[in-house]
């Protein structure tokens, strides 16, 4: 079962709802008010969420890991030209 996290951009309330209470929920409120042309709530599916951090985490230890491999790269061309130019 899907879940949702519902955020209300007037009043920045939050809810966590499964998909048949989401769909009971915008039974009784709004999504969209024609009048004023604008978005009553911002929904987001909680796995696409978790997704987008586990994403971001993983760009960040590769990133590290990418950083570390150039640094100790340039430590070795350094220590072999050291070395080259002492003989």
């Amino acid at each position: 079962m899907t879940n949702y996290k519902i955020t209300n951009l007037k009043t920045k309330a939050v809810y966590f709802l499964n998909e048949p209470q989401k769909e009971t929920f915008f039974k009784i409120n709004t999504f969209y008010d024609g009048i004023k042309k604008v978005y009553n709530y911002r929904i987001q599916n909680i796995k696409d969420i978790k997704n987008k951090k586990i994403e971001s985490f993983l760009f960040m230890v590769v990133s590290v890991c990418i950083m570390a491999a150039l640094y100790i790269g340039l430590c070795e061309l350094l220590t072999f030209i050291d070395r080259i130019t002492l003989n």
